[in-house]
């Protein structure tokens, strides 16, 4: 992608770096994490216009949609929330769910799943999947699917389609990871190279984050780790990650692993841009192209079917 950053973008990288980075995550607490994500959810929300938001309950999960104003569309967009497992919820997506549905003309839900270390794996899977599932039941097509997933949603995106694929159930018809977290065992390199780059997030932070979520576990599980398991079959993907972040290597490896599995997968490294940037659309421009891209990758593959399935 382009090399040229914004001043925004630089500003918000320097306020992660000293406000964020060194303050929180050098040593990470989970009622810390939660609540700061919260906090900047409820101060500072972001809900874009032409866009309703509704709160609803799917196969016992609770879940938000978003939907455009005044746009009758089949497309539905299954979205899983980050962050780290531990934490993130429909509120704190808010903004980047309702862009999404905005700019591919879909109605997105994103499942209100269950956290770690209270409800570990395979908890917050499982809820993805029974809502993926009440798509289908109340007469979605799946062409008219896509997956869409940031960081631990990443990770979550890619382990559903895995899942699915072993259980025989159809496929979604797109895929989106935003700096996924997609290997568990620490293997890539970027978690050493780009330890002093990232802006945000601390390698030292992982274990705790794989002890929460998968205790006593094989991190190469690829229901854990998707980096690792049988990739064909999965439907397109579009991967987006930074230049810098400590997750490239996962991406870099995420993209090379479909393509030798034979799946058609696009992969973005943005310069120097902070881990899950997309969901500052309202503070870097940057964030707004990304969204953009997604957008018309989803538009593309979701097509304009006329069937309506009733809502979920």
């Amino acid at each position: 992608m382009t090399s040229h950053v914004s001043g925004r973008a630089h500003l918000l990288r320097f306020f992660m770096r000293h406000a964020i980075k060194t303050r929180m995550h050098a040593t990470p607490d989970i009622d810390r994490i939660r609540a700061s994500m919260e906090r900047v959810a409820r101060f500072a929300p972001d809900r874009p216009k032409g866009v309703t938001v509704r709160k609803t309950v799917i196969s016992g999960v609770a879940a938000e949609w978003s939907a455009p104003v005044a746009t009758s569309t089949d497309r539905r967009i299954l979205y899983l929330h980050g962050g780290g497992f531990v934490s993130g919820s429909p509120r704190t997506h808010r903004g980047i769910a309702g862009r999404l549905a905005r700019g591919a003309a879909a109605r997105v839900v994103v499942p209100d799943y269950r956290l770690a270390p209270e409800h570990p794996f395979p908890a917050a899977l499982d809820d993805a999947a029974a809502v993926y599932r009440a798509l289908l039941d109340h007469g979605v097509p799946p062409a008219r699917i896509a997956v869409v997933g940031d960081s631990a949603g990443g990770n979550l995106t890619f382990a559903l389609l895995l899942k699915l694929k072993a259980e025989g159930a159809p496929m979604p018809a797109a895929a989106v990871g935003m700096s996924p977290f997609v290997d568990m065992t620490g293997s890539g390199e970027s978690l050493l190279t780009n330890a002093a780059l990232d802006p945000l997030l601390h390698a030292a932070g992982f274990p705790s984050v794989v002890s929460a979520y998968a205790p006593g576990l094989d991190p190469a599980n690829p229901l854990l780790s998707p980096l690792f398991g049988d990739l064909a079959g999965l439907p397109p993907c579009l991967i987006q990650c930074g230049s810098d972040e400590i997750l490239l290597d996962d991406a870099v490896r995420l993209q090379r692993a479909l393509e030798a599995a034979g799946v058609s997968a696009e992969l973005e490294v943005w310069t120097q841009m902070p881990h899950v940037w997309q969901v500052f659309a309202r503070l870097i421009p940057e964030a707004k192209t990304a969204i953009d891209r997604i957008s018309q990758f989803l538009r593309a593959r979701l097509g304009e079917g006329e069937h309506m399935g009733k809502a979920a």
